[in-house]
């Protein structure tokens, strides 16, 4: 089924706003300024406009407007007129005279969840009694043998803080001890732990980070360097999101989440295999999230070739090697959504999602989220309205939907 953009209703209301009308009146017009309906056409294609009309008053040029009703709209804000769709000069009802008929457009916010503030994670240390001190691993990376393998992203976050690395520690201690220092010499690539009952330690960081490599010189090797290199100053303990294309272009994941408090590491085309081999090691076991979100799967089924129960049994071993090196991280799995230009792949999808969702019947660590069940039509078909016209990707109103039940999940998680 073919989508068209519906311009001809928004045109001809437009037109009737320029120069003298048929009435001879002059109007303002306000406009929402995003899409809030789409239609079939009696051919059978799919419309959708992409900025309808709020309200439509009559006014009296070299005069003032009269303000209306604020307009509204779900998990946003109004924040006034505007003269351009960019919103860029707000109109100013008790000073702007209307010297011709006039179009003003809303601008939106998201909004705030009243005064909710996210909790403070307080990272839970695990007390023994058979000794005074142990260290495990250094940024959620096991320790062998005296040493641990960390990739570029690990080793930034060692030198950004190299005097203090205590937020780098996995350990297990005994009640009364303490750590007394934690230092990190980019010269010797050494770990340096003391503690108060006078136990020291030291690791040895093997740069593990052509390992950890995607492949050479690749547009997602890039991207994957570009997150390391960022993440320096990241924070432990928020919320990590992870996985392919429908995770990097969401491009307002941070503001559509506030106030949680979130971090996007999403590459286009990844599959869960680069996940689970390479890049949880790189872009998500480094910064100790709270909670990590992937959306992947996708690429298995239509570009690798992989059908849906070879891609189900990669989530599970994503979903347990994250969980080895990050036990106490809640993992969230957006299902995949039905996609409408891939609805021949739909079965494979199927079973892939039918597979995480009985995993996360008997693992307590997994929650799924179908974040993409808002985005069909009541016959059960993925709507053109809210993907892109290679029917894969979402639209950014696609997301207003999608990000809205990401955000619900993590809200009801997060308490």
């Amino acid at each position: 089924m073919k989508k068209l953009c519906l311009l001809a209703f928004l045109v001809l209301t437009l037109s009737s706003c320029q120069g003298s009308s048929k009435d001879n009146k002059n109007y303002a017009l306000f406009m929402y300024n995003y899409p809030r309906v789409t239609e079939e056409l009696p051919s059978g294609n799919t419309a959708r406009m992409e900025n309808i009309m709020y309200t439509k008053e009559e006014i009296t040029l070299g005069e003032k407007i009269a303000k209306p009703l604020d307009p509204e709209r779900k998990n946003y804000d109004f924040k006034g007129w505007f003269k351009e769709k960019a919103c860029n000069n707000e109109w100013n009802f008790e000073e702007d005279i209307a010297n011709n008929n006039v179009i003003l457009y809303a601008k939106w916010g998201i909004a705030k969840d009243g005064d909710y503030q996210e909790p403070e994670y307080v990272y839970p240390e695990t007390i023994i009694t058979d000794a005074a001190f142990r260290l495990t691993g250094i940024l959620n990376i096991p320790i062998e043998n005296g040493q641990v393998k960390l990739g570029t992203g690990a080793i930034n976050r060692l030198n950004n803080a190299p005097s203090d690395v205590k937020f780098a520690l996995n350990y297990e201690r005994r009640e009364d001890v303490t750590i007394t220092s934690a230092t990190f010499n980019e010269s010797t690539m050494k770990i340096n732990v003391t503690v108060s009952s006078n136990d020291s330690f030291e690791v040895t960081v093997i740069d593990n980070s052509i390992a950890l490599k995607i492949s050479e010189n690749s547009t997602y090797e890039t991207k994957a360097a570009n997150y390391e290199t960022k993440g320096t100053e990241y924070e432990n303990y928020h919320i990590m999101l992870a996985g392919s294309s429908s995770m990097e272009n969401w491009d307002t994941s941070t503001e559509d989440l506030m106030p949680i408090v979130s971090y996007n590491h999403g590459i286009g085309g990844t599959t869960v295999d680069q996940w689970e081999s390479r890049l949880l090691e790189r872009l998500v076991a480094p910064y100790s999230p709270k909670a990590v979100v992937y959306y992947v799967g996708v690429n298995n089924i239509i570009n690798a070739g992989n059908n849906g129960e070879y891609t189900g049994h990669k989530l599970e071993a994503l979903f347990d090697k994250t969980h080895t090196l990050l036990p106490n991280t809640q993992i969230f799995y957006v299902l995949i959504n039905k996609l409408p230009y891939y609805m021949a792949k739909q079965a494979d999808f199927d079973v892939a999602n039918n597979m995480a969702l009985e995993y996360e019947k008997t693992h307590s660590y997994l929650t799924c989220i179908n974040a993409g069940k808002d985005l069909v039509k009541e016959s059960g078909k993925p709507h053109w309205g809210y993907f892109l016209s290679d029917g894969l990707h979402m639209s950014k109103y696609g997301y207003v939907i999608w990000g809205a039940e990401v955000k619900k999940a993590l809200m009801e998680w997060l308490g």
